[in-house]
């Protein structure tokens, strides 16, 4: 079964992750966008412009925390 992570885009575009708020099923996610800079490489937007919810898959082809120089603590 995947996983997926949830991110939130904002009206202005800009990008979050919830890393503490997962999912089973893609469901509505159909526009998919390429993520530089953050774990997963890849997310699913429920909306293709503005605000939107979206879920990036968990698995092992995402990058970790410590390849993006994040500093967890």
């Amino acid at each position: 079964m995947s996983k997926y992570v949830t991110y939130l885009r904002t009206l202005e575009g800009n990008i979050e992750r919830l890393p503490n708020a997962t999912a089973t099923q893609l469901g509505p996610y159909h526009y998919e966008e390429t993520l530089v800079g953050w774990p997963e490489s890849k997310v699913y937007w429920a909306n293709d412009r503005g605000p939107a919810v979206g879920l990036a898959p968990l698995d092992a082809t995402s990058r970790s925390d410590d390849q993006l120089g994040f500093v967890s603590g």
